[in-house]
């Protein structure tokens, strides 16, 4: 009967790393993969889920603290969701208001706060990040590697100041505060106009996901591109803080690249006005980055999936035949509407590279 029961569990864990994606031999503390919207009830009864990001109105309470939903539509017809998958049993919880799912190498968080006036959106988001950052410590993973955020209205003026700006000002005065070595400890990020849950009103939700270790990842830039915390003045008081991106060694061999919002900028200047051209630029820059980062690795990266973020209600059929002819059949490939933090740009794409050794 041992016997027996031994060979149902290898058995089953076999099963469930060969449904992950997941190498038995791999120190990856999670595999990122792309599935059908429809899985995500069953994936929550298990505890191997380390996350779960919906692309769907956002329900207001937190029912599982892995379940994340933002609310960009897809330009697709197929529902897809993504999932973060863990080789090991996850613990979830809530700690200053943020909540969490961890697996012992890896920190999953998540909040929304709602803005409580127009002009609110920079001391929230000061706010936000302190909590998240109390959060992280708390639990013993102090070490940021990558921060989603989403809110409405981006490139809306309040008093004056695009609310992009305002985010940054406020994200900026929390991480002066809080993270030594801010310009050299900078994790990958995006900030992305969301869909508001009332189209009348000129607030909304701000919406942070984030991942975290216990030690931290090495900071990565463009060399195409002025670092994004030294832009100069006139993208706003505050110059936008995050890395472009962030590569964390697991294991001796083992890698993952988490590659912030990449889109048509050479130096600090936006380029192009044509749809294609501008996604030939960003595409680009996501290969001269992977490239770069390839450098100090002793295996190759491969994208695992893609974020594609666009401003117009496109066709992403022409999109996704030119990232193809660039990375290949087999990228996974997501896209959604969003609103891009440059007026100008019309795409953002995101992503996450993983580097195994065989």
């Amino acid at each position: 009967m041992a016997r027996r029961g031994w060979v149902r569990s290898t058995y089953s864990k076999f099963l469930f790393m060969r449904q992950s994606g997941l190498q038995a031999v791999s120190a990856l503390p999670f595999t990122a993969r792309y599935g059908q919207d429809a899985q995500v009830h069953e994936w929550l009864e298990n505890d191997h889920l380390l996350a779960v990001v919906r692309f769907q109105a956002a329900d207001t309470i937190m029912r599982d603290p892995r379940l994340c939903e933002v609310a960009l539509p897809s330009l697709e017809s197929s529902a897809t969701a993504e999932f973060w998958i863990s080789p090991w049993p996850v613990h979830t919880g809530v700690c200053h208001g943020v909540g969490y799912a961890e697996n012992g190498d890896v920190l999953f968080l998540q909040m929304r706060l709602d803005e409580y006036a127009e002009d609110a959106l920079q001391p929230l988001t000061a706010v936000a990040y302190r909590r998240l950052f109390a959060a992280a410590q708390a639990r013993g993973y102090p070490h940021f590697l990558r921060i989603w955020n989403y809110f409405p209205n981006i490139n809306q003026e309040c008093g004056g100041l695009e609310r992009y700006r305002s985010f940054c000002a406020g994200r900026h005065q929390a991480l002066i505060a809080d993270l030594a070595e801010c310009e050299t400890h900078l994790p990958a990020a995006c900030a992305l106009g969301s869909a508001a849950s009332d189209p009348g009103c000129d607030v909304g939700s701000l919406h942070l996901y984030a991942l975290a270790a216990r030690k931290p990842g090495q900071q990565i830039e463009n060399p195409r591109q002025v670092s994004a915390f030294h832009y100069p003045p006139q993208y706003g008081r505050r110059s936008p803080s995050f890395s472009r991106a962030v590569l964390k060694a697991w294991g001796e061999q083992d890698y993952h690249l988490y590659i912030s919002g990449t889109a048509s900028i050479v130096g600090h200047h936006s380029q192009h006005t044509d749809l294609m051209a501008q996604l030939d630029e960003t595409l680009l820059n996501l290969a001269t980055l992977l490239a770069h980062a390839e450098h100090s690795i002793p295996v190759p990266l491969q994208l695992a999936l893609l974020k594609i973020y666009c401003r117009p209600e496109v066709d992403p059929a022409p999109l996704r035949h030119r990232i193809v002819q660039m990375f290949g059949a087999n990228t996974p490939m997501l896209f959604l509407r969003a609103d891009i933090c440059r007026r100008e740009l019309f795409i953002e794409i995101e992503g996450m590279a993983v580097g195994v050794a065989r």
